[in-house]
């Protein structure tokens, strides 16, 4: 086994919203997906270096650039307009009495800083410009019920702090969660079992008392766990015999024996136990969505900015997103998504066949389950789920690939469909 973990320095924010008020936030996921479709590696220039691969004939490339001019146009119209009905929104909220006397400071206080201070806020914000320049991730994913978003903190700051104070002044659930977040990309060579690959992290940041989420995507996993920890994982990592490379950034996990053992189903038992008695004190089953087809798939190379405005017009309309969608961008080229199954839904959506990676056939059913009776940051879920599922399925002489999304309020176990009757046993 040899597998690489980087440690992405960007702090993150995750906001968890609920699927009906999903209009609220729309502009502000717009803008979002257009900032990043325009980040350096992003622009039609560089990804026009592989158009030749996949485009059949000239003409297709022409019609292809066109749809895409269009759409750019008319994404910037539907920013325009939303923010209008965000502005009527604001100015019914200004009505609303506000008291700002905590706000008032005198002129005299602000010369009162030192250079001392001016310089420290100048060089953080400075060495926060440096990360966030350098950073690719994002992460939106939506369900019947949530919608979560991951991004950097400054962009969650810039373009989200509007509508999260609209939604607090009307009392609605939205979570902006207090903590920051960075994130741990877990990379393998293929021979690693991936359904183990949940545990190889999870479990011992779990057994030390950290709460994470975890984000499958087509090309790798990712793992976020709170910034202020950072040290602390870091040692976790280090114990399980993980190494740090200086020039790659990353943790190197070695191949002996010892660094195999750590991963072992049977060492996760604890979890699993705890963290399903905590299912049974809430009341919380998991739901086989198996009448729901969806694929884990990839957008081309030469089709991340394409990908990403793709995604932008979907998540324009409302009415139209699917039940289950998610998009995650890990690198300056690795777009992932989570697609319906339905070859015509896609093609509406921009995203046949030429335009994604893997096989159509590889189709996965959704099982969620409902974390939203428990803390926010409750530890081991992940872990004691994947426990559960890896013996359960151990037991039965069988196996499969397990894949595993965290909402901030729910989770969703993706399976391959001729998997469901087996899972289902395992789970009752």
């Amino acid at each position: 086994m040899s597998t690489q973990v980087h440690l992405n320095p960007t702090k993150l924010s995750i906001l968890s919203l609920p699927r009906d008020k999903y209009w609220i936030f729309a502009c502000s996921i717009l803008q979002l997906l257009y900032h990043e479709s325009n980040k350096s590696g992003s622009g039609y220039s560089s990804d026009g270096d592989d158009e030749d691969e996949f485009s059949d004939d000239e003409d297709d490339s022409d019609i292809k650039d066109n749809g895409f001019e269009e759409l750019k146009n008319g994404f910037s119209g539907a920013i325009s307009s939303k923010r209008n009905s965000y502005d009527s929104i604001g100015e019914e909220l200004n009505r609303l009495s506000v008291d700002n006397s905590s706000k008032v400071k005198s002129p005299d206080s602000a010369t009162d800083l030192t250079h001392y201070e001016d310089e420290s806020e100048h060089t953080e914000e400075q060495q926060e410009d440096e990360e966030e320049e350098g950073n690719f991730f994002f992460h939106i994913a939506l369900t019947p019920d949530e919608c979560t978003i991951v991004c950097s903190s400054k962009l969650m700051e810039a373009y989200f702090s509007n509508p999260i104070e609209i939604c607090a002044s009307l009392n609605y659930s939205v979570h902006l969660l207090p903590d920051s977040f960075l994130s741990l990309q877990v990379d393998s060579d293929g021979s690693f079992d991936r359904s183990l690959r949940i545990l190889e992290l999870t479990k011992p940041l779990s057994e030390n008392g950290i709460s994470l989420f975890f984000l499958s995507s087509h090309f790798n996993d990712i793992v976020l766990v709170p910034y202020d920890q950072k040290e602390k994982v870091v040692s976790i990592l280090t114990k399980q015999n993980f190494e740090f490379n200086d020039i790659s950034n990353s943790y190197i996990g070695s191949n002996d024996t010892e660094s195999e053992s750590t991963v072992h189903p049977e060492g996760s038992k604890l979890l699993e136990i705890s963290t399903f008695k905590l299912f049974e004190q809430a009341s919380i089953k998991p739901i086989i969505n198996d009448n729901i087809k969806l694929l884990l798939t990839g957008a081309r190379a030469g089709e991340v900015s394409n990908s990403i405005l793709k995604t932008a017009k979907i998540l324009s309309i409302p009415t139209t997103i699917p039940d289950y969608f998610a998009i995650t961008r890990t690198s300056i080229n690795e777009v992932s998504l989570i697609l319906p199954k339905s070859s015509k839904r896609r093609i509406k959506m921009g995203f046949d066949s030429k335009f994604i990676i893997g096989s159509t056939q590889d189709v996965i059913i959704p099982i969620t389950i409902d974390f939203s009776k428990l803390p926010l940051d409750s530890p081991g879920i992940v872990a004691g789920v994947a426990s559960k599922l890896i013996n359960g399925m151990r037991s039965l002489d069988n196996d499969c690939e397990l894949n595993y999304f965290s909402m901030a309020k729910s989770g969703v176990i993706m399976i391959p469909r001729e998997n469901v009757e087996m899972i289902a046993t395992i789970l009752e």
